[in-house]
């Protein structure tokens, strides 16, 4: 079987989202399990943004947990519409809990799930412009998932992950890998 368009971005999409679900799940079940309050942990972050006297670079991305894993889901939503040619309004609507957290990533995958592979083949060729705070940028649809969409989900779940592990989750690296012979 050949490799295509759905392999490489639908279907990373679901199983890195997938995946992170999992590790939401235990982090909540850990948060219960010993009294923390969940809010405490959708609000953590790996770091504070720089504020210039420490000499800490200033990142507009230093997101909370929460934010992250909403820009896991809603950025795999919006590349996918990108290189169908379609229409989408970036949901910014923040999550206030581990269930809207689930819910959100459960819709993303079921979207990716109803997607054609042929139409992301298709789509392959045609132009992405992406506007942005300094203009826009653009490329094909191949150029725009391996460079920018990929990535940048990948840094968001990673990110997610490792504010899990940092706020004394108990997750491996297989957590964040799942299960690679499933389909």
């Amino acid at each position: 079987m050949s490799l295509n368009a759905y392999d490489v971005s639908a279907g990373v999409f679901i199983r890195g989202l997938t995946n992170l679900k999992a590790q939401l799940a235990k982090a909540e079940a850990q948060a219960a399990a010993s009294g923390r309050d969940a809010a405490t942990l959708l609000d953590a972050r790996l770091g504070r943004d720089g504020d210039g006297a420490s000499g800490a670079p200033y990142d507009l991305h230093m997101y909370t947990l929460a934010a992250h894993v909403h820009w896991a889901a809603e950025g795999a939503r919006l590349a996918i519409a990108n290189v169908l040619g379609a229409h989408a309004v970036p949901d910014t609507s923040e999550a206030r809990s581990f269930s809207d957290l689930h819910q959100r990533l459960d819709s993303a995958i079921a979207e990716f799930r109803k997607v054609a592979a042929a139409d992301l083949d298709a789509g392959l060729g045609r132009t992405v412009v992406i506007e942005h705070r300094r203009g826009s940028a653009s490329g094909d649809g191949r150029q725009f998932l391996l460079a920018l969409a990929l990535p940048h989900f990948f840094y968001h779940v990673t990110t997610a992950y490792g504010i899990l592990r940092n706020e004394g989750v108990q997750l491996t690296m297989g957590d964040f890998l799942g299960n690679w012979t499933a389909a």
